[in-house]
């Protein structure tokens, strides 16, 4: 298992050093893209590490699963067309939803806190 996870830290830092080469001369976007595929994941192990943690911390990190999911083939798409880029987008999502769902996921967790007890 340890090499397993080995080798899943190791792709993942190499696939972050490509994403970074290849966005160096790119839009604002695809840096963000980039920098949010390397980011989440550092995120994510730094939550798992620090358990227990409120669920008003843990849950909105988990949900960032789903952009971050999203983000690689975002990023593709961009370094193949950089007028995919949209002004009002971050890594292909509308800020809106990244302000809505993030508070979604903030106030799911505060109730979820204080509704399940360990």
């Amino acid at each position: 298992m340890r090499i397993v996870l080995i080798a899943l830290a190791t792709l993942w830092g190499v696939g972050a050093l490509i994403a970074f080469v290849f966005t160096r001369d790119k839009t604002l976007d695809a840096k963000l893209t980039a920098g949010y595929l390397v980011a989440w994941p550092a995120l994510l192990v730094l939550v798992y590490i620090n358990q227990p943690l409120p669920l008003w911390i843990g849950l909105p990190v988990m949900f960032g699963f789903l952009p971050w999911f999203l983000a690689g083939p975002h990023l593709w798409q961009i370094l193949k067309d950089p007028g995919r880029s949209q002004p009002d987008e971050i890594i292909g999502i509308p800020i809106g939803y990244w302000k809505w769902g993030s508070i979604a996921a903030v106030l799911l967790g505060v109730i979820f806190n204080a509704l399940v007890r360990p």
